[in-house]
């Protein structure tokens, strides 16, 4: 094998392992969407992958404490809604009008 073929090899194997290391440490930020069925958290530092109350996805959300972020609050930001929509199990509150009871 020629010199100049074994450099363009280790050139080309240090920039593969470059490109896959870079992917690789790309972490979630907060309200994120993350897959918990992974073998690792995908979530940022202090964040892990959470589904919050009436939600239907999961979320990088704080591990200790409360969150502003609105898809880390119960309902998720209108997950709720789309739940309810789709005949889930969600707690689904009645949102004006009669409620669907039929009015005399």
């Amino acid at each position: 094998m020629s010199p100049l073929i074994s450099r363009i090899g280790t050139v080309l194997i240090g920039l593969v392992s470059t490109v896959s290391l870079a992917t690789g440490c790309n972490q979630g930020a907060e309200g994120d969407r993350c897959n918990p069925d992974l073998s690792h958290d995908e979530c940022g530092s202090g964040l892990q992958c959470t589904q919050p109350l009436d939600c239907a996805e999961n979320y990088c959300c704080p591990a200790n404490g409360t969150s502003s972020h609105p898809y880390c609050q119960p309902g998720c930001a209108g997950g709720q809604a789309s739940i309810c929509a789709a005949g889930g199990d969600a707690d689904c509150p009645t949102e004006g009008g009669d409620g669907g009871s039929g009015g005399d």
